[in-house]
């Protein structure tokens, strides 16, 4: 996994292809070590260069967006999606995955263990609490095989590359292109927003009330009792401009009672990317891409290589040209609601524990009925 820093001319090559990279999810693919592998002389491909692989073949990218340091089970998934990207064809097809998706994910080189899929990443991150595991599975390229292998057997689907955003600081790069606008669907309220730093704030309880709460209540019937914790947040229905840090709220809430749970974050989350991308690829924004991509690299981490890039960079293509559509994994298709052994919400396909034939059907039946 690496970042580098782009250089003014790369950046402007790269905004002629927004289509191709940002579709999938803000430039996926272009992040070696610049002082190691980006000499100044190689900063575009030379027009006679022969691709090392057909840049026209359809492939696939995980995006993933964890809290980062500082928050609680920071190395978790919040988001998970897969970016199916078909140049040929002009097509981006992406693919929501709910972070409560149980799977298996091998723990050990001999073992399998049920998790929640948004626990891949953070399983791949501790070698320490997972010392059997395979060694693709180990060290700074751990996290992203791991997570790679668990989606690519979950929606039937080999994982090319994978990008990992770390959300805390994701609002830096939003902040640097000046904000972005959303299209909101629907007006909505969530008064229960987590403030970061008063996760354990007592709200001016006793223990003994604590402890009562304790045995009266648990999950999130427990937490709303802390009201302390929490802030209210409000979206107007319509276009709505956000920061950096207003658009962190509106793509992590969860606790609306007219929009909220992860499916309706799925949705806010491409409502945010669209935003993004339509703000990089104005005339307004390439002047601005230096402090975006200066924050960019500081965010994220992938395993895409230079040569990767310089290949991609071969084509020519407009972002206009390209069409996204969307699948969306939900109860209102191929999952259903269910409770682990240790009594976790969790989905599983409608078809039972493990049977991912019909979410796998699910999945390509809508990248092929794409236009």
């Amino acid at each position: 996994m690496y970042t580098f820093r782009l250089t003014k001319k790369v950046l402007y090559i790269v905004s002629a292809i927004l289509g191709l990279f940002l579709l999938s999810a803000l430039a996926l693919r272009f992040y070696p070590t610049f002082s190691k592998l980006f000499a100044p002389r190689s900063t575009s491909p030379s027009p006679t260069s022969v691709p090392s692989f057909d840049v026209y073949a359809p492939y696939n990218v995980l995006i993933l967006g964890y809290g980062g340091a500082g928050h609680e089970g920071g190395t978790l998934s919040d988001s998970i999606m897969v970016a199916h990207i078909a140049p040929k064809d002009k097509r981006v097809i992406f693919i929501f995955i709910p972070r409560d998706t149980w799977v298996e994910i091998p723990v050990r080189s001999d073992k399998n263990e049920k998790y929640k899929i948004n626990n891949a990443w953070a399983i791949g991150s501790s070698d320490t609490l997972y010392p059997l595991k395979e060694p693709v599975y180990k060290g700074e390229e751990g996290p992203g095989n791991l997570a790679k292998y668990v989606v690519g057997q979950t929606i039937g689907m080999p994982i090319d590359y994978f990008v990992a955003i770390d959300f805390d600081n994701f609002k830096n790069a939003i902040d640097a292109i000046g904000g972005i606008e959303v299209d909101v669907t629907v007006a909505w309220d969530d008064y229960f927003y987590p403030v970061k730093g008063l996760e354990n704030e007592t709200c001016g309880k006793t223990s003994g009330e604590i402890a009562t709460l304790h045995s009266k209540y648990s999950g999130f019937d427990l937490e709303k009792q802390f009201e302390c914790r929490y802030e209210h947040v409000h979206f107007d229905k319509g276009l709505n401009k956000l920061d950096g840090d207003t658009a962190l709220k509106f793509v992590r809430s969860r606790h609306s009672e007219t929009y909220g749970g992860d499916f309706a974050r799925g949705e806010k989350q491409q409502a945010v990317l669209m935003g993004i991308i339509k703000r990089l690829i104005s005339l307004e924004v390439v002047k601005k891409i230096d402090p975006f991509f200066d924050q960019f690299s500081k965010i994220v981490k992938t395993d895409a290589n230079l040569q990767t890039l310089k290949d991609l960079l071969t084509i020519q293509v407009s972002p206009s040209e390209f069409e996204i559509k969307t699948v969306t994994l939900s109860e209102a298709n191929v999952l259903v609601a269910s409770k682990s052994r240790d009594g976790q919400y969790i989905l599983i396909p409608k078809a039972g524990d493990g049977n991912w034939g019909g979410v796998q059907k699910f999945i390509k039946d809508g990248i092929e009925k794409s236009p």
